[in-house]
Formats: structure tokens, C-alpha cells, sequence
């Protein structure tokens, strides 16, 4: 299977376990009201944000790592095994480092990539972060909401930047 056969496999997997699993209260069940509201998309506000392609070079690689991390976190997740949701939040959220360029340097790598993005990693890092900690307190509801924002940060960041999205 290609690199974007199980990307859009992983994605698709991704959105139907945080469309299911995610609740309003993280130790109750989904409701149908929760589910039909979370199935509704949102109309698009402007089309991707064009990427140099420094930028897309600079990404290439840790998307692919991204990919394989949240294939094993779906796979994880599916069957509550708490110690590898920890390993690949843990992960994810380690991954997600790309430093905020320090000058208007045109030398520096990062400088191609839009301030946007670094808002979109920092929320990413969080909410990885914030899934760790749902897996440590043993509580499927609580994780099925932490993977959802999890989903949906890597979800709002392809519709940002991805162009086709």
C-alpha cells in the first residue's frame, strides 16, 4: 500500500473513532445528539494556505512519522491498550517540535513555514500531550475524547495546508 493509501486509511480510521468515541462529559458514553452534531461539517472558510516547497520538504518526513504514529494510536486506542496510547502520545508530542524562527533570516529553514503552523503544532503538542494523560488514568472515555482532539487538530491543520483538501 503507498505512503498515501495509509494516510488516508489512518485518516479515515481517525475521524470515524473520534467522530464515535468523542462525549461531552469524558466519563459518559457518546449521545446520538453528540454524534449527528459532530457528523455536520462546518462550511470551509478559505482554501488551503499555499506552502513553499522549503516548507513542504521540511514537512515530508514528519508527516510519514505523524502517519505511522497515528495508525499505531487507532490500532491502540481500538483495543484500550493504555501503555502503547501512552508511548505514541508521548511520541507525538516529542515530534512536535519545529522551533518558531528567532529573525526574519531568510537562512532559516523554519522561517517558511507561516505562524499559523506553529499555532497548529503548539495545539497538537498539547493535545497529545492531554491524551498521555487520558491513557495513565485508565479512563476509555476520557482517552476517546483526548484522541479526538487529537484528530481534529491534525484534521484542522491538512485543511489549513494541504492543498486537495
Amino acid at each position: 500500500m503507498t505512503k498515501i493509501g495509509r494516510f488516508t486509511l489512518t485518516l479515515v480510521g481517525t475521524l470515524a473513532l473520534g467522530l464515535c468515541c468523542a462525549s461531552k462529559e469524558a466519563n459518559q458514553p457518546p449521545q446520538m445528539e453528540q454524534l449527528t452534531r459532530a457528523i455536520t461539517p462546518p462550511e470551509r472558510a478559505a482554501p488551503p494556505e499555499p506552502l513553499s516547497p522549503t516548507a513542504r520538504a521540511l514537512l515530508t518526513d514528519r508527516m510519514a512519522s505523524h502517519a505511522e504514529d497515528m495508525s499505531d494510536l487507532v490500532s491502540a486506542i481500538m483495543l484500550l491498550e493504555y501503555s502503547r496510547i501512552i508511548t505514541r502520545a508521548d511520541k507525538i508530542a516529542g515530534d512536535v517540535n519545529l522551533a518558531r524562527p528567532t529573525s526574519q533570516d531568510a537562512t532559516q529553514l523554519n522561517a517558511a513555514l507561516p505562524e499559523k503552523f506553529f499555532v497548529r503544532q503548539d495545539a497538537l503538542k498539547a493535545a497529545a500531550r492531554a491524551l498521555g494523560e487520558a491513557a495513565r488514568s485508565g479512563n476509555p472515555y476520557r482517552v476517546a475524547d483526548a484522541y479526538g482532539r487529537v484528530s481534529e487538530t491534525c484534521v484542522r491543520c491538512h485543511a489549513d495546508f494541504r492543498p486537495g483538501s
